[in-house]
């Protein structure tokens, strides 16, 4: 598995609009993947993550993570990314996750509310894989 920097030639999938797959590991040492808006820093890959759910209890348990990008357009196109998590930092606004569903729709977030506490998830990523031109 690669080290090192991403292929320019599948930078373009961290900044579009297509879900990424995050696989997280279950208490039970299974894997769990749901599909995620993320964000890409330039180095490290960025999500909201409500403290409610099993993403969040996984990550506590193992940081351990890898996300998954198919290009929409090829289905033989895709970016693996594979790292831990470094840090969640509390948000009780709607401020980290505006961001996200602006890149995702365009506007602010609608399913939220002010107060709610939500994880801004910070991936450092160790390796990779990717396929397609």
């Amino acid at each position: 598995m690669p080290k090192g920097p991403l292929p320019a030639s599948h930078l373009d999938l961290l900044e579009s609009r297509v879900l990424g797959h995050l696989a997280t590991i279950d208490a039970r040492g299974r894997p769990q993947v749901n599909p995620v808006w993320f964000l890409w820093d330039g180095n490290r890959l960025l999500l909201s993550i409500k403290p409610d759910t099993a993403k969040f209890r996984n990550l506590h348990a193992n940081p351990a993570v890898s996300l998954s990008i198919l290009d929409p357009k090829d289905s033989f196109r895709y970016l693996e990314l594979r790292g831990t998590v470094v840090d969640m930092e509390l948000f009780t606004t709607l401020e980290f996750v505006n961001v996200l569903a602006q890149k995702y729709t365009g506007a602010n977030f609608t399913g939220g509310r002010y107060g709610e506490e939500r994880y801004k998830v910070t991936v450092q990523i160790d390796s990779w894989t990717a396929a397609g031109g």
